[in-house]
């Protein structure tokens, strides 16, 4: 080998020359003297290197024949000289890119700015690849702490930097493959490098971390399930072994099953309130049909003192009962035997028995009739609450648990205003924790905060959140989708709409509101028709919603007019309120004088309400 001399600059005493260091034995073994580069600080494996033998002095071959001068795509602006080693005061410099510091080598570095990188970080060892998601070829850089553009994390790793841009992802994110096979999924997930358009107008999370899916994030999904995973979380969930999610449940013990709530029910408020009104062992007896300790007749002292409320027996099936028009008689279900204090249908389901004014159509829970008082919520202290009621007909209040307006019962925190409607109330009461068919993973546990929760199942943001958590998935249910039924009818359909849960396996069509028309979120808890394949969100289903909040067909007395008008859910079409400005009233909520064709809107009904005179017995 030619013997080629180097005048170098971080050399200058001497000359380095190009030299063999490898030499062949005799058997075919390779001898390699060994010699670490000055400049980049590692162990040279090649065959020949510059060396100065006199000062033990060395350099890779490519590390010798560095350009003296860069314009690096970290540090645009300036041009980055090549130094012998950094010129502090300390001798050392502290890496821009990989972060290590005490580095006394190689350095190319920016004056005006104060600016380094180590000669591997800024030009040595780097392969190119290029990736769809990007216009320019990413160039390999040593391991380093930085903000990756694909999953979002700051944590040391290999990575690719853009040569043009800034514009830099962990290797292992620039390596991912397109399609992977997720556990918790039965189809094969595709690796998008942003949100695909199409699911953009709802809010996406995902379904491991249970966060939200940024329009920019790097994800696996598969589209006809809008199913999406973060590409960090996907990884995770490989490592372990299981079923499909929605095959998952929480294991729950024998001794463990006595104190767990299990949601949905379709007589969940029911459920809820014995369990803070009787004693453990009373709760698997409170549909004990004995009457020994039940009073035949009772007052509600201060709801329904005109007559005696007395004891009768369970409910007749409603299909039972005749009606000339089809249309008026599922109306009638939705009116007839519902509890005055917790606005709850009264079926076969509940307390074998109730009690009832069958002459005001005044109906009552076994277990609502024993409400206390006064009730102590855990997670309001300060104060008690005490239970009240609107004795007038057109009296609602908005509860602030589940921030829907009734005229049930509620406990009030008087000192704090504060009112909680009996549902939210029985709630709140809970000490056990939820398993809940729609998050099998793991139990729910109770949750509230001064912060606005965004609820898993409804979608919507709650200021003053009260409901159930996990929070190691992030998934929250606000009191209101927590006691949703598991079933439900309308009265047009004679099949059973199910309560069912994403993510929607087999069903890529998008979900159609049949009743208000508009696209269901499908991150989101719907009722659904598998026989006619229909669905509709909850808050739209006159059962679910309207139904189970205000009770109709109570009467109100008004100034200036006559008779009584009586509290209907629709008011017929080309109607109108006789008080404001005759305002449309077309199929809305209205108080209504069937004599007179007359109608007063709510607002107005409250206005010129007449008070209720109180007989004292």
């Amino acid at each position: 080998m030619e013997e080629k001399q180097l005048e170098h600059f971080s050399h200058e005493e001497h000359p380095l020359i190009l030299c063999e260091l490898q030499k062949e034995n005799d058997d075919g073994s390779i001898d390699q003297k060994s010699a670490v580069c000055y400049g980049c600080q590692e162990q040279i494996s090649d065959s020949t290197a510059y060396c100065c033998f006199r000062c033990d002095f060395f350099l890779h071959k490519r590390c010798a024949e560095l350009p003296r001068q860069i314009r690096h795509p970290m540090h645009s602006q300036h041009d980055l000289v090549l130094l012998r080693n950094p010129t502090y005061f300390s001798g050392g410099c502290s890496c821009n890119a990989c972060g290590q510091g005490g580095w006394k080598y190689f350095t190319y570095h920016c004056s005006l700015c104060k600016f380094d990188l180590d000669v591997s970080c800024a030009i040595l060892d780097q392969r190119e690849i290029k990736l769809d998601c990007h216009d320019h070829p990413l160039r390999e850089q040593r391991p380093a702490t930085f903000y990756c553009n694909a999953c979002r994390e700051d944590v040391k790793d290999s990575s690719y930097l853009c040569t043009v841009c800034p514009f830099w992802i962990h290797k292992k994110c620039a390596l991912l493959s397109s399609t992977v096979k997720h556990k918790d999924h039965n189809h094969s997930l595709l690796l998008a490098y942003s949100l695909p358009p199409g699911f953009r107008s709802f809010r996406q999370q995902c379904f491991v971390c249970w966060k939200k899916v940024h329009p920019s994030d790097w994800v696996y999904y598969c589209g006809p399930c809008r199913y999406f995973v973060h590409v960090t979380c996907v990884v995770i969930s490989q490592e372990d072994e299981g079923q499909l999610s929605e095959d998952i449940e929480y294991p729950i013990s024998e001794e463990q099953d006595q104190n767990v709530v299990k949601l949905p029910s379709s007589n969940a408020a029911q459920e809820l309130i014995a369990r803070f009104l009787l004693k453990k062992d009373e709760i698997s007896s409170s549909n004990d049909s004995g009457k020994s300790n039940i009073p035949e007749k009772i007052f509600m002292d201060s709801q329904h003192r005109k007559h005696p409320l007395v004891l009768s027996e369970k409910v007749q099936n409603l299909d039972e009962r005749k009606s000339t028009n089809s249309d008026d008689q599922e109306e009638a279900k939705s009116l007839l035997l519902v509890c005055d204090v917790c606005i709850e249908p009264i079926c076969s389901s509940d307390d074998l028995h109730y009690y009832a004014c069958v002459e005001c159509g005044y109906f009552v829970h076994l277990t609502c009739s024993n409400l206390p008082p006064e009730l102590h919520i855990p997670k309001h202290p300060q104060h008690p609450f005490s239970c009240m009621y609107y004795r007038n007909a057109a009296g609602l209040f908005r509860c602030e648990a589940c921030h829907w307006q009734t005229n049930a019962n509620y406990y009030k925190c008087e000192p704090c205003g504060l009112r909680i409607c009996i549902k939210c109330a029985s709630a709140s009461m809970m000490t056990s924790s939820v398993k809940h068919d729609g998050h099998k993973k793991h139990l729910l546990t109770q949750f509230q905060s001064s912060d606005p929760i965004h609820c898993t199942a409804c979608g919507y943001t709650r200021g003053d959140g009260f409901g159930f958590a996990c929070e190691d998935c992030h998934c929250y249910v606000c009191y209101d989708c927590a006691l949703l039924p598991p079933t439900t009818t309308q009265r047009w359909d004679k099949h059973p709409l199910l309560l069912i849960y994403p993510p929607y396996f087999e069903h890529p069509e998008e979900f159609y509101c049949v009743l208000c028309e508009k696209e269901i979120n499908p991150n989101c808890w719907m009722y659904h028709c598998r026989e006619c394949d229909y669905s509709l969100h909850p808050c739209c289903i006159p059962q679910v919603n309207l139904f189970r909040r205000v009770k109709f067909g109570r009467s109100l007395n008004v100034n200036n007019h006559s008779h009584p008008l009586t509290h209907v859910p629709e008011a017929k079409y080309k109607s109108f309120c006789g008080s404001c400005d005759n305002k449309r009233l077309d199929w809305e909520e209205a108080f209504e004088c069937e004599s007179c064709t007359f109608y007063l809107c709510p607002d107005c009904a409250f206005e010129r309400k007449l008070p209720v005179v109180t007989i004292n017995e």
